[in-house]
């Protein structure tokens, strides 16, 4: 799994905490899964759909780097945590990552600001927001070109739009307002928002990645914590699995089942292509 996502173009990336239990001190320490994934299914490109979560002992975009060595990757889809900076400058072969930011957070902050002051700037750029994602909608599914067509055309005049009127306001309000900070947050990362108008492979946020790292939060309020490090990092393996069985319509209780059944049987190392989750169905057959 990791060496197909490390010859994908275009990957996405989050980390959420992962509580492990510290015993020398009688309670957990802050650990996290972070999760890189693939999905072309937007552009229906031909790659299935993965995602591989890794457990590190903290936050720093250290982690990012440690955990993308050896990928070959243009595009990295993140969202604006400054951890990922270092990236735009590690040394590579192909360059550095090109950061793309996420819509979806940015219209997180103004819902949160409507829900809490009702303000009606925060209001219209939500409905402007909504206005780009309508159009992915319509496009979604379709080549790469097609894509990148209806986005010059129809998303580029409501970015540019935009970008003119948080500028203008602004310079209207009060530079201490959350609003303000909202805004300033827009304009600051508009490079990395506005990715998504240069290649059509690319997504208007991190939902991919985010969708399939859930479920791993999920577990982890009922699991609480893991036992050790040794622990959270199987974990991470495991959830592996799972999530990418998930994200091919595979059933992964019945794929972990056959799989090892077949390792145990004595599945030749040579045909481990068939073992993989998105070759399950055509496989299944071949593991009696």
């Amino acid at each position: 799994m990791r060496h197909y996502l490390a010859m994908a173009d275009r990957l996405f990336m989050d980390e959420t905490k992962a509580p492990v239990l510290d015993p020398g001190r009688g309670q957990t320490k802050k650990g996290y899964f972070w999760a890189i994934a693939s999905d072309d299914r937007g552009h229906s490109g031909p790659s299935p759909p993965i995602v591989l979560f890794r457990y590190f002992p903290g936050r720093s975009g250290v982690f990012a780097e440690q955990l993308l060595d050896g990928f070959g990757g243009r595009y990295l889809q993140c969202d604006a945590y400054e951890g990922y900076d270092r990236l735009n400058e590690v040394v590579r072969p192909q360059g550095p990552w090109t950061l793309v930011h996420c819509w979806s957070h940015l219209r997180g902050r103004f819902v949160k600001l409507v829900r809490n002051s009702k303000s009606p700037i925060a209001e219209a750029a939500i409905r402007h927001i909504a206005q780009l994602y309508a159009i992915e909608a319509m496009v979604r599914g379709s080549s790469p070109d097609i894509r990148l067509a209806a986005r010059k055309e129809r998303s580029l005049p409501l970015v540019t739009a935009l970008k003119s009127r948080f500028e203008k306001q602004l310079s209207m309000i009060s530079s201490g307002s959350t609003l303000a900070e909202d805004i300033r947050y827009a304009l600051n990362h508009w490079q990395g928002l506005t990715r998504f108008l240069e290649d059509g492979r690319l997504q208007l946020d991190t939902n991919p990645v985010e969708n399939a790292i859930r479920p791993v939060c999920l577990t982890r309020k009922n699991a609480l914590f893991a036992g050790h490090e040794i622990g959270a990092e199987n974990w991470a393996l495991l959830a592996s699995i799972v999530a990418t069985c998930k994200l091919n319509d595979v059933n992964p209780t019945a794929y972990i089942a056959e799989i090892l059944e077949a390792i145990i049987d004595g599945y030749p190392r040579s045909r481990i292509e068939d073992l993989m989750p998105w070759r399950f169905r055509k496989a299944s057959s071949q593991l009696q």
